[in-house]
């Protein structure tokens, strides 16, 4: 006896491989990447001088410029780049409520070089609000997105079978597929991003920290440890096969994405 099967059947969709190919950088993320690499390397030249010479004070203060600006320049220097990874590395993680999903990591270098940059500025200025009280509002200016950003850290990008949970870094946002109206690549304050504009929805939820965060779902690119097309990719190959989105909270889901295989059952 032959047993036959409804298996879902795929929808095709139109598969961009690189949707920001064109994009150019920033002139302002540039110029600021260039101009804190050489004040760093000035700073540096002044700091061997200053140790050479005897003074110790003018060494020490130079030091923890270049620290600084060295930081800066990474970070920097990491946006411009090199905005993003280049692997296919998901794996199946529960969101806040337990559901398991298809996880797609955030870039712990980017963390790094967030962190230890604000930390140098605040630990420096803290220091330095022993002589001029004014710097400790600075400090407490630098301390709060560093505190924000260390409690959520690691962010991460989380299909399930019931919708798309996304814990960024500064807010964590659930909205539900059947909200979802569409999903594009695009920019926001020249920052490459993958929008989920969606419909209200009171299965939606959203949890913000310190900092006002938009409604919609906006997945930062350069914030993604996994390639952004594959990312985008799978996204709109789930969003167009609602039949196959049970898969995402089992490894059948990772495998799909590291074989691409859209369009198989």
């Amino acid at each position: 006896m032959t047993l036959y099967f409804d298996l879902p059947r795929t929808t095709p969709i139109t598969a961009d491989p690189s949707p920001w190919r064109d994009r150019r950088p920033s002139p302002r993320l540039v110029q600021a990447t260039v101009g804190s690499g050489f004040l760093a390397a000035l700073l540096l030249a002044a700091g061997v001088w200053s140790a050479v010479v005897g003074d110790a004070g003018a060494a020490l203060a130079c030091g923890a410029a270049v620290l600084i600006l060295g930081h800066l320049c990474g970070l920097l220097l990491n946006l411009w780049v090199r905005p993003h990874n280049t692997g296919d590395r998901v794996w199946i993680s529960r969101i806040d409520d337990g559901t398991p999903g298809l996880t797609f990591g955030y870039s712990r270098r980017l963390y790094y070089w967030y962190a230890s940059f604000l930390t140098l500025l605040t630990v420096t200025q803290a220091t330095l609000a022993l002589r001029s009280p004014a710097l400790a509002v600075g400090a407490l200016l630098t301390a709060a997105p560093l505190y924000v950003l260390l409690r959520h850290a690691p962010g991460r990008l989380a299909l399930t079978p019931d919708g798309v949970y996304h814990h960024g870094v500064w807010t964590q946002q659930f909205v539900p597929w059947q909200a979802v109206r569409e999903i594009l690549p695009g920019e926001q304050a020249r920052v490459p991003v993958i929008a989920l504009p969606a419909t209200p929805s009171p299965d939606a939820r959203v949890r913000r920290s310190l900092f006002r965060a938009p409604d919609d779902v906006a997945i930062q690119v350069p914030w993604l440890a996994a390639e952004p097309s594959l990312v985008l990719q799978t996204l709109r190959w789930y969003h167009a096969n609602p039949a196959h989105r049970f898969e995402l909270s089992f490894q059948i889901a990772a495998d799909r994405v590291h074989q691409r295989t859209w369009h198989h059952h």
